[in-house]
């Protein structure tokens, strides 16, 4: 097991692919930005208010990290390389093998969205004559984003088994919880809030913009229930499928 493990950790850092794939983490909260047309208050607005409109654009990242996930296992189907792996090792290690690199694609993704979101955030605030505030609320909001981008990472490894084709997974991963668990959140909150997406946002800390969803602490169960029942679901649909 341990070099399946070994073998899924190592083709989920190599190559130029992971450079390209993480650039989804900052442009996400950057295109929320700039689609959503908020987090800029009035000049005269404290720093922690301005900072808290900001850093509520983290919420993006967990959907980047549902889609790193996703790639991982589609990837392989793609390049025909899971018929390898299987023939190399045990079905149940590959499994493990590959929840263990999207647990890692996603912290990864949390660690590099957070990071370069802020950074963006500083730039765009500098710009306007107002700062970005690091404190213990910043710490908290980063935390909850990187928190829930490794739930992501695993929950979008668990759609790449249960749905082994690039196209659809990345519809899946990417445009559902925009197109139809937003909207949703918007309207419905009090159903919106039990979806697996929207409970990572509220992992997230996006209740400031979806106020009807379940705080932190609430949502956080909730989407660990989410990616445990998918985990489940693509072992045992990938542990029925024929390799060919």
């Amino acid at each position: 097991m341990r070099d399946a493990v070994r073998a899924e950790l190592l083709k989920a850092r190599s190559g130029f692919w992971m450079l390209a794939v993480l650039a989804y983490a900052i442009l996400l909260p950057l295109g929320a930005w700039r689609f959503a047309g908020r987090g800029m208050l009035a000049s005269g607005a404290s720093a922690a208010d301005v900072s808290h409109a900001m850093l509520v654009y983290l919420i993006a990242c967990p959907i980047a990290a549902t889609f790193v996930g996703s790639y991982l296992v589609t990837r392989d189907y793609y390049y025909k390389s899971i018929t390898r792996a299987v023939l190399t090792n045990r079905k149940d290690h590959v499994y493990a093998g590959k929840l263990l690199a999207g647990a890692g694609g996603g912290l990864a993704v949390g660690m590099v969205g957070s990071l370069g979101w802020l950074v963006i955030a500083e730039l765009i605030l500098r710009g306007r004559d107002q700062t970005l505030l690091l404190d213990g609320a910043t710490a908290q909001a980063v935390g909850g984003c990187m928190a829930a981008s490794v739930l992501a990472g695993v929950f979008g490894m668990a759609i790449g088994w249960i749905v082994p084709n690039y196209y659809a997974a990345t519809s899946i991963s990417m445009l559902l919880p925009l197109a139809v668990e937003v909207p949703l959140a918007l309207a419905v909150p009090e159903i919106a809030r039990f979806l697996p997406d929207t409970a990572l946002a509220g992992v997230a800390q996006a209740q400031p913009v979806f106020p009807g969803i379940f705080g932190t602490w609430t949502s956080l169960p909730i989407a660990a229930v989410w990616v445990a029942l998918a985990a489940f679901a693509g072992w045992r649909l990938f542990e029925r499928r024929e390799i060919r």
